[in-house]
C-alpha cells in the first residue's frame, strides 16, 4: 500500500484448515442476457499507482487488478478464503504452510504451473521485500515436495498466511518474467499492452484453465480527476467507472446508468492523538476523547453526507470478517448529553461564544484530512467541525494533498484528529489493529500510528493471544475484544462509518459484481450484451 503500510508489523496471526471446493469463477443464481463474446470492454480507474520497478513492482495487479495474475487463495465478497491456484492447504506445526496446487494450469507462455514456478514466482519474489512482506517471505522459506506441492514456513511465526495471500501483490508470476514491464501469469486475461498513466490493455486468455471470460479485450484507462471519470462515462467513452462519488449517484440513475455499490470493506474513521504534548495534548483526557465519539451522529452522516451509501459501523475492520463476534464491537452511540457531562466533568465549561474553556484555554482541536487525499474526504471532516462545535469544542480543519504529508504531520504529532479512509484488503482480521494500534511482544516498534493513538496496554493483552491463535472462530473473537478496547472504551480509534465502493456502468454491462475491496475484483463474469 502506502509507505506506511509498507512498513507491515510481524503479523503472527492465524487460519486452520483448508477452505474447499467453490469455482473462483462462481456467480450467484440468475439467467444473464446474451453477451457479445468479441466485444471490449472499457473501464475507467482512478490514477495510476502503479510501481514498475524493483521488489514491489506490480504491473497489471495492485492497486488496479486486471486478472492477468492469480493467487493461491482468494477473497469472497464476504472476506472467506477460498481456493484459486491452491486446492486445499495445511498447516504443519510449529510454522509451515503447505499448498497443494491445483493440476493442468498453464502460464500464458505455455510453461505449465508448478511447485517450482510458484517458489520463484511467488514466494522468492516476495521475500525480495522489505520484511518479506505480509506474509514474512525469506530467501529459503519455500520447499519443493513434489510437482504440485510446496511448503511454506515464514522467518517468524505466522499462521494466517492463507488470509493474507489473497492479495493480489502475492500473486503467482511466471519464473524470469519482468512484473514492471511484462507480467505473465495463469489469470484469465493475458497483458497487451501499457501506457504510464493513460491506459493498461489485457486480453483474453484462450488456454485459461477456468471458466472462458465473457469479453475478448479488457482497456483500463486512467482518470485521476473524478469530474473526467463521468464525463467520459457520459460521453460513451467507456463502459463503466469506478469510484462514483456518493452526489452523483442519482443523477447517473436517472439517465439511464446502472450504479452498483459494494458491501462494507472501507472504513472512515478518525484517531486521537493520546500520546501528544502541548499545544496537542488535549485528548489525552479520556472524557475528551469519549465526548467526540459520543457526540458525532453517524445516521445523519450516513443518509445526510454520505448519501446512504454507507452503515454506521464501528469496528474499523468490515464486520464480516469479525465473523458473529461483531456485535461484541459496542461503540459510543450518538449522546450528546453524555458528552457535554463527561466535558463538564473534565473541567471544560461553555465560555462566552459557546466553545468551552479550562484555565484559561479554550477547547480547540486541530483535525487533519488527508488519507488518501483530502480530496476524497470532503465534506466530512466539515460536518465533523459543526458537530462538534454543539459541544462547544472548536476544530480547526487542516487538509492535506495526499497519504504522505498526511502522515508525516502525524508522525510529529502537530494534530489532535485525523481522519482517513482505508480498507481492508485480505481475510486477516486483526492485519489493521495490529498494523496500526498494536504495541506489545512481537510488534516492530511504536510507529506512525501507535505514537498517535495506541490504545494502551489492555488493548494489547486483548490482541496478543489472536498473534498465535490457529482457530479462527477464537481469533476473531480476541480481535473483537481489543477493538472494543480501542474504541468504545479508550476512544482512542472512533470510527464514523463503513464505506460502500460505488460504481457506474451503461446497461450494456452484464454480470459485474463489486467487491468490497476493489483489489480483488474479479473481471471473468464481466460481459458487453449482445
Amino acid at each position: 500500500m502506502r509507505r506506511l503500510r509498507a512498513l507491515v508489523l510481524i503479523l503472527i496471526l492465524a487460519l486452520v484448515g483448508a477452505a474447499c471446493g467453490d469455482d473462483p469463477e462462481e456467480t450467484e443464481g440468475g439467467q444473464q442476457p446474451a453477451v457479445n463474446e468479441s466485444a471490449e470492454l472499457r473501464v475507467g480507474f482512478t490514477d495510476d499507482q502503479y510501481v514498475l520497478e524493483g521488489p514491489e513492482a506490480n504491473l497489471s495487479a495492485y492497486p488496479l487488478n486486471t486478472n492477468v495474475l492469480e493467487t493461491l487463495t482468494y477473497l469472497t465478497p464476504t472476506y472467506e478464503v477460498k481456493p484459486r491456484l491452491a486446492d486445499r492447504w495445511e498447516f504443519r506445526a510449529p510454522n509451515t504452510w503447505r499448498f497443494h496446487l491445483h493440476p493442468g494450469v498453464r502460464f500464458h507462455d505455455g510453461r505449465p504451473l508448478n511447485a517450482q514456478a510458484v517458489k520463484e514466482g511467488l514466494f522468492e519474489r516476495v521475500a525480495q521485500r522489505r520484511g518479506g512482506g505480509t506474509i514474512k517471505a525469506g530467501p529459503n522459506s519455500a520447499v519443493v515436495v513434489d510437482d504440485l506441492t510446496i511448503d511454506f514456513t515464514p522467518t517468524v511465526p505466522n499462521v494466517r498466511v492463507p488470509e493474507q495471500i489473497v492479495h493480489p501483490q502475492n500473486a503467482v508470476i511466471a519464473p524470469g518474467a519482468d512484473p514492471g514491464r511484462n507480467p505473465i501469469g495463469t489469470g484469465p486475461f493475458r497483458f497487451v499492452e501499457y501506457r504510464p498513466k493513460e491506459r493498461i490493455v489485457v486480453e483474453r486468455n484462450p488456454e485459461y484453465w477456468g471458466t472462458r471470460p465473457s469479453v475478448a479485450r479488457i482497456t483500463f484507462r486512467f482518470y485521476a480527476d473524478t469530474n473526467a471519470r463521468l464525463l467520459a462515462l457520459r460521453a460513451g467513452d467507456i463502459d463503466l467507472a469506478y469510484q462514483v462519488p456518493r452526489d452523483d449517484v442519482q443523477a447517473l440513475k436517472n439517465e439511464g446508468f446502472t450504479v452498483l455499490n459494494s458491501t462494507v470493506g472501507a472504513y472512515r474513521a478518525m484517531y486521537a492523538t493520546a500520546h501528544g504534548a502541548a499545544p496537542f495534548d488535549i485528548l489525552q483526557d479520556i472524557n475528551v476523547r469519549k465526548a467526540i465519539a459520543l457526540g458525532v451522529d453517524r445516521r445523519k452522516l450516513v443518509d445526510g453526507v454520505l448519501t446512504g451509501l454507507a452503515t454506521t459501523d464501528q469496528t474499523f475492520v468490515p464486520p464480516s470478517s469479525l465473523g458473529r463476534h461483531a456485535g461484541e464491537v459496542k461503540g459510543n452511540p450518538y449522546d450528546p448529553a453524555r458528552a457535554r457531562q463527561l466535558l463538564d466533568q473534565s473541567g471544560w465549561r461553555p465560555g462566552p461564544d459557546g466553545i468551552r474553556v479550562k484555565d484559561g484555554r479554550r477547547l480547540k482541536l486541530v483535525l487533519v484530512s488527508g488519507f488518501p487525499s483530502a480530496e476524497a474526504l470532503r465534506p466530512t471532516p466539515v460536518f465533523l467541525q459543526s458537530e462538534l462545535r454543539n459541544l462547544g469544542i472548536d476544530v480547526e480543519i487542516q487538509e492535506r494533498p495526499d497519504s504522505a504529508s498526511f502522515q508525516d504531520l502525524m508522525e510529529e504529532k502537530k494534530g489532535d484528529l485525523w481522519i482517513e479512509e482505508g480498507n481492508q484488503n485480505d481475510a486477516n482480521p486483526g492485519f489493521l489493529p495490529t498494523l496500526l494500534l498494536y504495541t506489545g511482544p512481537g510488534s516492530a516498534g511504536s510507529g506512525v500510528y501507535q505514537g498517535v493513538a495506541a490504545p494502551g496496554p489492555r488493548f494489547d493483552q486483548l490482541l496478543e493471544p489472536s498473534l498465535t491463535e490457529v482457530d479462527l472462530d477464537t481469533m476473531q473473537g480476541q480481535v473483537a475484544q481489543a477493538l472494543n478496547e480501542a474504541i468504545t472504551e479508550q476512544a482512542t480509534l472512533i470510527p464514523l462509518a463503513g464505506i460502500f465502493r460505488i460504481y457506474g456502468m451503461k446497461k450494456s454491462v452484464v454480470g459485474f459484481q463489486p467487491h468490497p475491496s476493489f483489489l480483488n475484483i474479479s473481471w471473468l463474469g464481466v460481459g458487453v450484451s449482445a
